[in-house]
């Protein structure tokens, strides 16, 4: 039998949902099928269930904050389990231990935290079983039994978990020394608080605050364009008034004369330039540019766009959200019919169907398995 962990609980329904079972406390047993002669068993992560110790676990002097003990880098990184989580954690670990089961599944999303989130589990528990990797990147039926079909093997994926660890490592050297560092700092002189400090927050925060300055010392000033209505056998267009510096007039006087010298004069069009250009369709969405579209056009923060796009990927309606590529491989190209199918029945996408073309799959400028980001660290 097999044991398959996926990271959210939503994505283990997904998954089980080709195939017939029954719900059980924290998985869901899979029965005897094609892909499946022995039955499987589907539990999941909720997020993280495991972080990093805290400084004190290493060494007991370190949980004081001094400067004496800066800076703090254990010997050897070690997880502990969430205490909010411990529950699920155990729950794995049980079927993870089950004597029938031969073969675990690794079912974590499709790039780094996912690979990390799932082999910390499966390290805590001791477990030394042989290990395959399901890497799909949309949840339609027809992409989960073709991912079940062609599963990868453990070696394949194991550097995005490293990259993960190492990344996770990086994190918390950051954070805990220059937390520390800036506290006990800015303690003397008089600022009696604690300063978080991260490798991301901090750097994002000097942007924030490098961009309010910028604003503030920003000063506005009035200009003033001249636009003329013309009339052109019997068709109306507008035109704008430009000198050799552009458009722009900083004087109001200059403006009123000009318009008052241009107005009810003859106009003369000297020369037509006219040029037919093609443009493009443009690329797929990645994380970072549709929570920036998303932001312009419903003002939603960067959270809520992401969470948005992990339930619709894990009710098959957009491919996996947490990319940084625009550019898709064949196997997701692949399951892009089904994805659109789901969109076709909602009503207010109905007229935009059917489709010019039947599937992407063979244009280059959108399928590129070199320039997919996380399959080309694999």
């Amino acid at each position: 039998m097999k044991v398959i962990i996926a990271e959210k609980p939503d994505q283990g329904a997904a998954l089980a949902k080709p195939f017939s079972s029954v719900k059980r406390q924290g998985y869901i047993e899979i029965h005897p099928n094609e892909f499946f002669p022995n039955g499987a068993l589907i539990t999941w992560a909720v997020g993280h269930l495991l972080q990093l110790q805290a400084p004190e676990k290493y060494e007991s002097h370190w949980k004081k904050w001094s400067l004496d003990y800066l800076p703090i880098i254990p010997e050897k990184f070690q997880y502990e389990i969430t205490a909010s989580k411990r529950k699920q954690y155990q729950i794995v670990a049980q079927l993870l231990k089950k004597a029938d089961v031969d073969e675990i599944i690794h079912a974590g999303d499709a790039g780094r935290e996912g690979e990390l989130i799932v082999r910390n589990i499966i390290q805590m528990s001791s477990v030394r079983k042989p290990m395959k990797r399901l890497w799909i990147s949309s949840l339609t039926p027809n992409a989960i039994k073709d991912g079940f079909s062609n599963l990868l093997e453990d070696n394949q994926t194991k550097s995005l978990y490293y990259e993960a660890y190492s990344r996770a490592c990086a994190d918390w050297i950051v954070g805990m020394n220059a937390s520390r560092v800036y506290t006990l700092l800015l303690n003397t002189h008089g600022m009696s608080d604690i300063f978080s400090a991260g490798r991301v927050q901090t750097p994002t925060l000097a942007l924030i605050v490098r961009r309010d300055k910028e604003i503030d010392a920003f000063k506005s000033e009035p200009f003033w364009e001249v636009v003329a209505t013309f009339n052109h056998e019997g068709q109306t267009f507008q035109g704008k008034w430009e000198g050799d510096k552009g458009s722009r007039i900083k004087e109001e006087d200059l403006a009123k004369k000009i318009a008052i010298f241009c107005e009810g004069k003859p106009s003369i069009i000297e020369s037509i330039d006219s040029e037919r250009k093609e443009y493009q369709p443009p690329m797929l969405f990645n994380l970072s540019s549709i929570q920036s579209t998303a932001n312009k056009m419903y003002k939603f923060p960067p959270k809520k766009t992401l969470d948005t796009l992990q339930k619709l990927y894990q009710k098959g309606i957009v491919s996996y959200p947490r990319s940084d590529s625009q550019h898709v491989t064949t196997e997701e190209a692949r399951a892009f019919p089904d994805i659109l199918s789901k969109i076709e029945k909602l009503s207010q996408y109905k007229e935009l169907f059917p489709l010019p073309k039947d599937t992407i799959i063979h244009n280059k400028r959108f399928v590129n398995e070199k320039k997919v980001t996380d399959l080309s660290r694999v």
